[in-house]
């Protein structure tokens, strides 16, 4: 198993170059995709998202489920793209439409990354160099997302 994690600012080009390892991997590519179009700018990066990856490429949307999506389509000749565990974070401690406990995913997660066969190419925003907003919601999930990739 291999697993690769992608870090950068919003908008850095993380998307790109991990799609592009994945490409390079020469395996089946699994694109789980985390993000839920709560507005229309999100929905329009979304479509572009769509239509820059290759046709034959399987998509999976899972807004909260990580580990239960990456148990589902692991195999030793897949390569997962996770894009992005910065959006997933985000769903499981403020979407309060998605039903989540977020102590339990993230167990669930690492409990997973353990028997993973395949490759698994993560994309994340990278949050502790640069600006946080000191509004409590950034504060907290800042945090989060700054331990979740430190496992």
């Amino acid at each position: 198993m291999t697993t690769e994690l992608i870090l950068g600012g919003a908008r850095s080009g993380k998307s790109s170059h991990a799609e592009w390892l994945a490409m390079q991997s020469g395996k089946q590519v699994v694109y789980i995709a985390t993000a839920t179009a709560g507005d229309e700018e999100m929905a329009e990066r979304i479509v572009r998202h769509q239509q820059d990856r290759p046709a034959e490429w399987q998509l999976v949307e899972t807004p909260i489920t990580l580990a239960e999506t990456l148990r589902a389509y692991d195999h030793p000749d897949r390569c997962l793209l996770v894009d992005c565990l910065t959006l997933w974070l985000t769903n499981c401690l403020f979407n309060r439409d998605l039903d989540t406990d977020w102590p339990e995913q993230k167990a669930a997660l690492l409990s997973v990354l353990d028997s993973v066969q395949g490759h698994i190419i993560f994309v994340s925003n990278e949050v502790g160099q640069g600006i946080v907003r000191w509004a409590k919601c950034h504060v907290v999930s800042s945090m989060k997302a700054a331990g979740c990739t430190k496992r």
